[in-house]
């Protein structure tokens, strides 16, 4: 009772009439008029001084404004705010990607369209990433393997082919190109669960696995000290352009991919920011040609 009179009295006070303020509590305006009147023959008060159509605060009528202000006089500053999110022009995204240039390509876009966007980018693992969906510590991220974990929505992005990246004092920096053939008996520095590993599995060599390292940081680390010859994607060749102590070489004989797949729960995925993320993330499947290895489904 008592907050359906204090409403109207508000949005009087507020917008200077009983006119307005029925437009905006979206009623009529005898009913803003019949709680305004019941509150103050309830209380025995007058609240405004009535002018014709203009009203006038009273002394106690200003000072219950300070008070309903604070019931009140942040509820259109909430629905502007919820509107904005609705509308996608602001709101916040947390990004979770197990490489940035994936993540950092459909960022921009979605920052081209919606610049007040406030948008929080992790570099993880995909266990950690499917982790941190799942805890709501992440919106939306980036994997390479598709998962079929019914909790999670994925759709695909892209699809990068994999080279052979080798130190410059390898002999095989001497070649232009490889086979997949010369990588027989070679040290290979191995990343855990890449698709590099797959291919190698997939067309039977013998290879000395010297070390396995989690992230692409450290399969070019190793590389660089001679550790062995490593495996790199067209996405993380820009990195190390100029290097003078690495060398990347195309596979001749064998097309290689890896992938980059968009994830995010699978309740989650029409919420207005996701999906907007989600539509940035189409990419068109390249074509294949001649055998191909290592797709990351």
């Amino acid at each position: 009772m008592y907050q359906r009179w204090l409403a109207a009295f508000h949005a009087v006070a507020r917008s200077g009439g009983f006119t307005a303020a029925s437009k905006v509590l979206n009623v009529v305006q005898p009913t803003v008029s019949m709680h305004v009147s019941a509150l103050e023959n309830h209380f025995g008060v007058e609240l405004f001084h009535r002018r014709g159509r203009r009203v006038e605060l009273t002394a106690i009528g200003r000072e219950l404004l300070t008070i309903t202000e604070g019931l009140f006089g942040h509820e259109g500053e909430a629905i502007e705010l919820l509107r904005a999110v609705r509308a996608r022009k602001t709101g916040s995204l947390k990004i979770g990607s197990v490489r940035p240039l994936d993540v950092m390509e459909i960022c921009a876009r979605l920052l081209n369209e919606n610049p007040n966007l406030r948008l929080a980018v992790a570099l993880v693992s995909a266990d950690e990433l499917l982790k941190g969906l799942l805890n709501f510590d992440f919106d939306v991220g980036i994997i390479g393997n598709r998962t079929n974990d019914p909790r999670f929505f994925s759709s695909f992005y892209k699809r990068y082919r994999i080279n052979i990246i080798v130190n410059i004092n390898d002999p095989l920096a001497q070649r232009r190109t490889l086979r997949i053939g010369d990588l027989e008996g070679q040290r290979v520095v191995q990343r855990t669960g890449g698709a590099f590993n797959r291919a190698l599995n997939e067309a039977g060599l013998k290879i000395q696995p010297v070390l396995e390292t989690s992230s692409l940081e450290g399969v070019v680390a190793a590389v660089m000290q001679g550790i062995g010859v490593g495996a790199i994607s067209d996405s993380g060749i820009a990195g190390i352009t100029g290097h003078p102590n690495l060398k990347v070489l195309r596979v001749s004989d064998l097309d290689m991919f890896t992938e980059a797949h968009v994830v995010c729960l699978s309740d989650r995925r029409t919420r207005p920011l996701i999906a907007s993320f989600l539509k940035h993330a189409e990419a068109r499947v390249p074509s294949r040609k001649g055998r191909t290895a290592a797709n990351a489904h």
